[in-house]
């Protein structure tokens, strides 16, 4: 017995918003954002609605990503057994986490690796390695980069 066709509302994919950021190589720094549509039209988005973008967004940056990995580091070094994540930490608790871990940072790579203009430039090389890897085989996913290098480290 065949099955009744799905009405075209339920088939569809949930509409995804593309966007172009323009960047400065050199420094990483973002030169203009712009929204694309299906026709692959741009418009350059105003001020408003880059904020409104920063809101919608809401996960993790970079920087609380390294801050993470940081005190994933320091949790491991003292032998934090349950090594999860409290997800119900309030805006105080969270304070008060960012201040330690900024005192334990300080004379870390991670101090260096913080700086806007570090992150700017890890993130463009990290864009041009994923471009450059999903070049090779447009059919398949872009592999996870492993790296058997010792971070560099800080200079005083």
């Amino acid at each position: 017995m065949a099955e009744p066709a799905k009405s075209a509302s339920t088939t569809q994919a949930p509409s995804s918003r593309r966007l172009a950021f323009t960047l400065d190589a050199s420094t990483g720094e973002i030169v203009k954002t712009e929204n694309v549509d299906s026709a692959g039209q741009r418009r350059e988005l105003s001020k408003t609605e880059r904020q409104d973008l920063a809101k919608e967004s809401g996960g993790v940056g970079v920087e609380g990503l390294l801050e993470r990995a940081f005190e994933a580091g320091i949790a491991s070094l003292l032998d934090d057994e349950d090594g999860k994540e409290d997800e119900s930490e309030t805006e105080d608790e969270a304070g008060v986490r960012r201040i330690l871990l900024k005192s334990l940072m300080e004379r870390t790579f991670a101090a260096r690796a913080l700086r806007r203009e570090v992150l700017r430039q890890a993130i463009v090389q990290t864009l041009i390695q994923d471009v450059t890897s999903s070049g090779e085989s447009e059919s398949e996913p872009p592999k996870a980069q492993k790296s058997d290098r010792a971070a560099p480290k800080a200079s005083t």
